[in-house]
């Protein structure tokens, strides 16, 4: 074992005091510039919000704890410093002033999680160039979505983790986000509920819990989210034919190992009535892959007849 002179002790000892020591003043500083935030004269209070916003990283916590706070000034004045901390040139400073405030527009009262919010959305408007081409490079797909926006794919081969998903929210014009096979977190689920103008969000296989899932929809309100177990017949259908009528079968897939063929018609599935395709792939959605579903087929013979049967399928996945 290294054996260190006494002397060395000593002013390693010492070190170790003196940087408590510093980090005390500092928080205490922090303290009374937050305290600052709602003093009687505007002057005060406006020095207070100076001084916060360029104490970088050591005042972050403290400013969350009062934007969370009971005085409506202080909070709006804590989240606005939070706010000019995006701004700078220091990325861990802005990475951390970004957490808290989606920590605060997730748990703060109504009004100054709302102001978390808009700080957010200016940060990610001035961030979207970037963070498109880094989703691409991470294998997320961008197509047209008509004339409204763009749709973004990501599948299982994606090579982001939770840190890089939340550069889907920093996007402008995104309508339809579509997410396959990949297994998200509780944090994913918050991310995905700062998305902000989607019509249309796609959950195949994610792994989401129910819990999860009704958060999301609460604070996506005005968003169709679709969202399915994970299981996959491997089919493509027309959804306004009528029928559940087979258009093409997928390479490998379940409905080919199981011997479907395209222009069969699915008219049932455990029992219920298939109207459309639509209605097969909501319920192929409520089972997971490996699950079994017994499958009832039309299928036109030869003489130009309609022969019925039955086929048990194994579900692959996303």
């Amino acid at each position: 074992m290294l054996q260190l002179a006494p002397k060395v002790v000593l002013v390693l000892l010492t070190v170790l005091v003196l940087q408590a020591v510093d980090g005390s003043e500092q928080d205490e500083r922090v303290s009374r510039a937050i305290a600052q935030l709602g003093a009687s004269q505007y002057a005060d209070r406006e020095t207070a919000s100076r001084q916060l916003a360029v104490m970088g990283v050591i005042a972050v916590d403290q400013l969350v704890h009062a934007a969370r706070g009971n005085d409506s000034e202080v909070a709006a004045r804590a989240v606005d410093a939070l706010r000019a901390m995006l701004q700078q040139d220091d990325s861990q400073l802005s990475n951390k002033a970004e957490a808290a405030l989606e920590s605060i527009a997730e748990q703060g009262s109504l009004a100054v999680a709302q102001q978390a919010e808009v700080a957010l959305d200016f940060f990610d408007v001035a961030q979207a160039v970037s963070a498109r081409k880094k989703l691409e490079e991470l294998g997320a797909i961008f197509s047209d979505a008509g004339p409204s926006g763009l749709r973004i794919e990501i599948a299982e081969d994606w090579k982001g983790d939770s840190r890089s998903l939340k550069l889907v929210t920093r996007l402008q014009k995104v309508v339809h986000i579509s997410l396959f096979g990949l297994q998200l977190t509780q944090r994913d689920a918050v991310t995905l509920g700062r998305l902000r103008g989607v019509d249309r969000l796609d959950l195949f296989g994610v792994g989401l819990s129910d819990d999860a899932i009704k958060q999301l929809k609460q604070r996506l309100k005005e968003t169709e989210i679709d969202i399915r177990k994970g299981g996959k017949l491997g089919i493509a259908g027309m959804p306004l034919q009528g029928q559940c009528v087979i258009a093409g079968i997928q390479p490998g897939s379940s409905a080919e190992k199981a011997g479907l063929l395209p222009q069969d018609v699915i008219t049932e599935i455990n029992g219920t009535a298939i109207s459309d395709f639509g209605a097969c792939t909501r319920i192929i959605g409520e089972h997971k892959p490996g699950e079994e579903i017994s499958v009832v087929i039309e299928r036109m013979k030869p003489d130009g007849s309609m022969g019925q049967f039955r086929k048990v399928v194994v579900l692959g996945g996303w």
